[in-house]
C-alpha cells in the first residue's frame, strides 16, 4: 500500500472516530433546562374549547382560561402538573414554568408547568370569558362544515307549497349560520356567524344504526357515492341525546389512509338525512303527502 493512501485512510478513520465521540457526547448530555420562572395565575371556573399543539399536531381540547398577573384578558393554557382543578371554582395559583431541550426527543424543545401553591379557591362564575379559544384558521382548515344548500325529494300532490316552505324557512339553513364539526378528540359542533363568532355550540354524539331502521323516503334521495357505514348524529348542548338541538341520520363512506398494515380509516364522505314526512303531512293535510326528505353534505376542507 502506498504511503499516501495509508495516510488518507488513517485520516478518514480518525475523523470518523471524532464524529462518533461528538455524537456520544451530545447524547450523554441529554435533557437540559433552558429556562425557569415562577408566576401567579388566575384560573377561571370553567374550561373552554381550545387548540393545543401536541407532537407537532393541533388537537382540540378543553383548556384552562387564565389571566397572568399583569393581564386583564383571559388566555388559553394547557396542562398544569399537580393541579387538582374543580370546575365551579375560580383559583389564584402560583406555578413554575420550566423550558427543556433534548435532541434525542422527537420534539427537542418543550415547556412544562407545575403547581407550586394554591393561593385562593373561591366558588364563583368567572366573568367576561370568551366562548372559546379556537382560532379562525382552525375552523377553516381542520373542521368540516355542513353545507346549508341541502338537496330534497318530495312525493305529494302539491309539491310547490312544500318546496317553497323548504326554500324559505331559514331554520333549514341553520339561520344563516355556518355549522362546523370538530371530529378530533371529543367531537363538538359550533354555529358561527359571518364574523366567526360562536352563536351556539355543544357536543356531537354519534352511534351506529342499521340501514333497515331508516325511513323508506331516503331511497328517493340516495347518497352520491358508495356507503360503508350508517349511524345517527345528535347535536346536543349537554351530554344527553334527549337534549339534542339537531338530529340526523348519517350515511358514511370511509377509506383507508394508506396501504400500511392496519391503517386507520379516514372519513371521506358524510351525508346527513332528515325525514320530514310526518311534519308536512300535519302542516298540509290536503296535499296527500307521501314522503319528504332532505339531505345535507358534510363538506371536507
Amino acid at each position: 500500500m502506498k504511503k499516501q493512501n495509508y495516510l488518507t485512510i488513517l485520516l478518514v478513520a480518525i475523523l470518523a472516530m471524532i464524529g462518533v465521540t461528538s455524537c456520544n457526547d451530545d447524547d450523554e448530555e441529554g435533557r437540559k433546562v433552558t429556562g425557569y420562572k415562577e408566576y401567579t395565575l388566575t384560573v377561571a371556573s370553567v374550561k373552554l374549547p381550545g387548540v393545543l399543539t401536541l407532537s407537532g399536531k393541533y388537537v382540540l381540547s378543553d383548556v384552562y382560561a387564565v389571566k397572568n398577573e399583569q393581564s386583564t384578558d383571559w388566555e388559553a393554557h394547557g396542562s398544569i402538573g399537580k393541579f387538582g382543578y374543580e370546575e365551579g371554582y375560580e383559583y389564584q395559583i402560583r406555578i413554575s414554568e420550566t423550558n427543556y431541550l433534548d435532541y434525542s426527543m422527537g420534539d427537542p424543545a418543550w415547556t412544562e408547568y407545575e403547581l407550586l401553591e394554591v393561593i385562593s379557591k373561591k366558588r364563583k362564575d368567572s366573568e367576561n370569558l370568551p366562548p372559546h379559544f379556537i382560532p379562525d384558521w382552525y375552523f377553516e382548515q381542520h373542521c368540516p362544515y355542513i353545507d346549508p344548500e341541502f338537496a330534497y325529494a318530495i312525493e305529494a300532490d302539491k309539491k310547490e307549497d312544500i318546496e317553497n316552505d323548504l326554500k324559505t324557512d331559514a331554520a333549514y339553513k341553520f339561520g344563516g349560520l355556518r355549522c362546523y364539526i370538530a371530529f378530533t378528540g371529543t367531537s363538538k359542533w359550533f354555529l358561527l356567524d359571518a364574523d366567526m363568532h360562536v352563536v351556539n355550540q355543544g357536543f356531537l354524539i354519534s352511534r351506529g344504526k342499521e340501514p333497515a331502521e331508516f325511513p323508506e323516503s331516503y331511497k328517493l334521495l340516495p347518497p352520491e357515492s358508495k356507503v360503508s357505514g350508517y349511524g345517527e348524529f345528535y347535536f346536543v348542548k349537554g351530554d344527553d341525546m334527549e337534549d339534542s338541538v339537531m338530529q340526523y341520520d348519517a350515511f358514511i363512506y370511509t377509506r383507508n389512509r394508506s396501504r400500511d398494515y392496519a391503517p386507520a380509516p379516514q372519513i371521506a364522505e358524510i351525508w346527513l338525512y332528515k325525514d320530514l314526512t310526518a311534519y308536512y303531512q300535519n302542516k298540509y293535510p290536503k296535499a296527500n303527502v307521501k314522503a319528504v326528505v332532505i339531505r345535507y353534505t358534510v363538506e371536507k376542507l
